[in-house]
């Protein structure tokens, strides 16, 4: 599987150098160059604006992984590869490994990114903003995420892959639509209790047992549904094989 792994970077090596490049560029434009101006944030010691900037640019960093990561199986999408992989001593099961453990370095790096660029941001801001927790959880959603994303395009495909992300995307905006035309908005005029409970998160303030035992069990989950997601997809590459283009 060493072999596979290695045709992944090599061979995605122009879609890697996107992704970190709008991981650098948007943590650097949103997390230091604001207070390098003369009149940019005010620097101060648990700073909520600076904090809310920095899980925003947790989440950019992990979105931007997400959003590129179709492209990583649309270029083993021949049927010729596929053909021949199966026939290989590694057969379906290391080319979908290979996927996987691809995905999960992928997911480890921007979580050591993001460590990595908030003790240089915290220097710079005069602050500690304790976002590595926010990105520690993404780390798992991401995770969660894509045990759901992978089997799709496994099985049809990217371009039905992508198909079923606009499907569900329109189905999520109409009702969500659906719920600001009727539903109870109330919950709008308590946003900033909403980020003042974030930001006491990140500080480790009031932070109740139940919250620990959900998030818990929550990774657990997460990586079952992973592991469960690549037993899937190893039965569904055959069938998916027929729906690539050449």
């Amino acid at each position: 599987m060493k072999g596979l792994l290695y045709k992944e970077f090599m061979q995605n090596k122009i879609m890697l150098f996107a992704v970190g490049f709008c991981c650098v560029f948007i943590s650097f434009f949103l997390g230091i160059m604001p207070f390098l101006l003369e009149d940019g944030i005010e620097k101060t010691e648990d700073n909520p604006a600076t904090i809310m900037m920095m899980i925003t640019i947790t989440t950019l960093n992990y979105f931007f992984l997400l959003l590129f990561q179709g492209n990583f199986f649309q270029t083993d999408e021949r049927k010729r590869w596929a053909y021949f992989i199966v026939s290989s001593p590694e057969t379906a099961v290391g080319q979908v490994r290979s996927k996987y453990f691809f995905v999960l370095i992928l997911d480890m790096s921007v979580l050591i990114w993001t460590y990595f660029f908030e003790n240089i941001a915290n220097a710079i801001q005069e602050t500690l903003t304790g976002t590595t927790s926010i990105s520690a959880i993404l780390f798992f959603v991401h995770l969660f995420l894509s045990a759901f994303d992978i089997p799709f395009m496994v099985r049809f495909g990217t371009k039905g892959g992508n198909m079923m992300h606009t499907v569900i995307f329109v189905l999520c905006i109409a009702v969500g639509g659906i719920y600001f035309l009727f539903g109870d908005l109330s919950f709008f005029d308590s946003l900033d209790e909403v980020f003042d409970k974030i930001i006491n998160f990140v500080q480790g303030e009031d932070i109740s047992e139940w919250t620990y035992l959900g998030l818990g069990l929550f990774f657990w989950i997460a990586m079952g549904c992973y592991y469960l997601s690549y037993r899937l997809s190893c039965k569904f590459y055959l069938k998916g094989v027929e729906y690539y283009a050449k």
